[in-house]
């Protein structure tokens, strides 16, 4: 577990380890409170520099998790403590585990109508106990959008797992519909759903393992200009707010 300052957030943020995370699941649902958890990157990071909405929506996220090398260096030079960089694909296979072991009620929202029936087929084949309780594409609107909310409401999912392409979309659509799972713990995975489904590959396990994901993204799209843009804007910030302590904007 480690506490830090995030400047562009003008808050303090707790970051914890995977097993910490897991008991802390544990205890919450123990406890039948709830909390909401956002993942950071690097795209994240850059758009809450300039967008006051997405500032507030991460303000209001319960739990903050590093998946991002580039983060994690920010944060270093910030606040001089070092970061765990985890995955949403870890932390849903390891919630899903859990789940599978306490016995939690599970909704899985995410993806078209083909990757969260693959999602479904595999998460039932490597934890044949877990109970979930419902499922659902996330590209639905109107009427159609209206009965799966009260789906949602009826079967009361102690865990909620949200995942879309589009990130920015996914929150908005939390922050839009949260009544309808007031109760439940409220998990955004980003484009978890599409890789459980093996519609996009994950860097190799070593990658992972030794913390360079950002590096293998460098390499394997070396003329990603936007991701370089971003990146140069996350170092210029770092280093003009380590020197200078401001930001660029006003919250």
């Amino acid at each position: 577990m480690v506490s830090v300052y995030l400047p562009f957030l003008q808050k303090n943020v707790v970051f914890y380890e995977r097993n910490e995370l897991k008991e802390y699941l544990i205890q919450t649902l123990y406890n039948r409170a709830n909390f909401r958890l956002i993942f950071i990157d690097e795209k994240k990071v850059f758009k809450a520099f300039f967008s006051k909405e997405w500032r507030e929506t991460l303000f209001k996220a319960d739990i903050l998790v590093c998946s991002s090398q580039i983060v994690s260096w920010m944060i270093k030079v910030l606040n001089g403590k070092n970061v765990p960089i985890i995955m949403p694909v870890t932390i849903f296979l390891d919630f899903m585990r859990v789940s599978d072991e306490m016995n939690y009620t599970i909704f899985l929202y995410g993806g078209d109508k083909t990757v969260i029936i693959e999602t479904l087929k595999k998460i039932k084949k490597s934890f044949p106990g877990s109970r979930i309780v419902g499922y659902y594409r996330s590209n639905i609107k109107g009427k159609e959008l209206e009965d799966v909310l009260t789906n949602i409401r009826k079967s009361s999912p102690q865990i909620f797992f949200v995942s879309m392409k589009s990130v920015f979309k996914q929150e908005k659509w939390i922050d839009e519909n949260r009544t309808s799972f007031m109760g439940s713990i409220v998990v955004s995975l980003d484009d978890t759903f599409w890789i459980i489904a093996g519609k996009k590959k994950m860097p190799p396990l070593w990658v992972q393992k030794n913390n360079i994901v950002g590096l293998y993204k460098t390499i394997k799209a070396p003329y990603n200009i936007f991701r370089f843009f971003r990146i140069f804007v996350i170092f210029l910030y770092t280093v003009y707010h380590r020197f200078f302590g401001k930001d660029f904007y006003r919250r």
